[in-house]
């Protein structure tokens, strides 16, 4: 059990990392395929929209940067032509590595009082993104290599922004603490109800209701209810996608099922919702 825990303190291996250059076209609208590893997006050049569970119509301008984390789903439309280096990691807390993680907990006692997910990128991380493109321009990169530009960038973060600054720019990570946390975030979108959850992270019914109540400070069942509307209400904001294909995605007996839901946790029908949606958008 001791070595089962070491491994859980340090997932991280290099094909976890990767960094790649996305161009985009005035109005092209994407998303993110992958929920379940973090993203750092630097805008190069141009300006996008961008919407997710966690915040909304957020505009990521030339020499920007915006924080996804693993669990939240995002789109995002090109406001003119965009360039952007997009990173993708999926540590959790190491000691031995320094990552995000062990800095964050090392300043736990420093609370940002908002949460923002974009920061301004200085000339010196600039310099360092420069060199990630060279590489990638050239071809001359490898898992390795990833892992350690990760290290560096990560190590840049911590010296070029102050600790309230990185505790509001990563806020969603500083939820998971490891193991069950970060067991709870990789696993709930497989799981229907409690007892299909605390099978995915490997415990008991009672033993599992027992720890997560400790660690969220709320029922399991509350819990994924609360989730399953953040990803409704999330799917809701995409006026292209039909009600139908989220009724059957969510698993909704009928649309009256659907109705009843969204009246009772998102405090109207989705037609209304979609509608809410639609006038503030414009």
């Amino acid at each position: 059990m001791i070595q089962k825990h070491k491994l859980l303190l340090c997932d991280e291996h290099p094909s976890d990392c990767s960094f790649e250059m996305k161009n985009y076209s005035a109005g092209a609208t994407v998303h993110n395929e992958d929920t379940n590893t973090n993203y750092l997006i630097f805008c190069l050049a141009g300006h996008a929209r961008i919407t997710g569970t966690l915040f909304h119509d957020e505009i990521l301008c030339a020499g920007e940067v915006m924080f996804v984390p693993r669990g939240s789903e995002c789109s995002g439309t090109a406001l003119s032509d965009v360039t952007l280096l997009v990173h993708k990691f999926n540590n959790t807390v190491c000691q031995h590595e320094k990552c995000i993680l062990a800095y964050l907990y090392s300043h736990r006692h420093v609370r940002s009082k908002i949460y923002c997910c974009k920061l301004t990128v200085p000339k010196s991380l600039q310099i360092l993104i420069s060199g990630i493109i060279s590489y990638l321009t050239d071809e001359m990169h490898d898992n390795y290599l990833w892992k350690l530009k990760h290290k560096e960038l990560i190590w840049g973060f911590t010296r070029y922004y102050d600790a309230e600054e990185l505790q509001s720019f990563f806020h969603p990570m500083t939820d998971e603490q490891v193991p069950f946390r970060n067991l709870v975030l990789t696993h709930y979108r497989k799981a229907n109800n409690t007892e299909e959850l605390a099978e995915l992270c490997g415990y008991g019914v009672h033993t599992f209701r027992r720890i997560f109540k400790n660690e969220f400070g709320v029922s399991v069942y509350r819990w994924l209810i609360q989730k399953r509307a953040e990803h409704i209400k999330y799917r809701l904001s995409m006026s292209y996608i039909p009600l139908s294909d989220i009724i059957n995605e969510f698993n909704f007996s009928s649309a009256q099922h659907f109705n009843s839901f969204c009246k009772q946790y998102l405090g109207d029908t989705p037609g209304n919702l979609r509608k809410e949606n639609d006038t503030s958008t414009k």
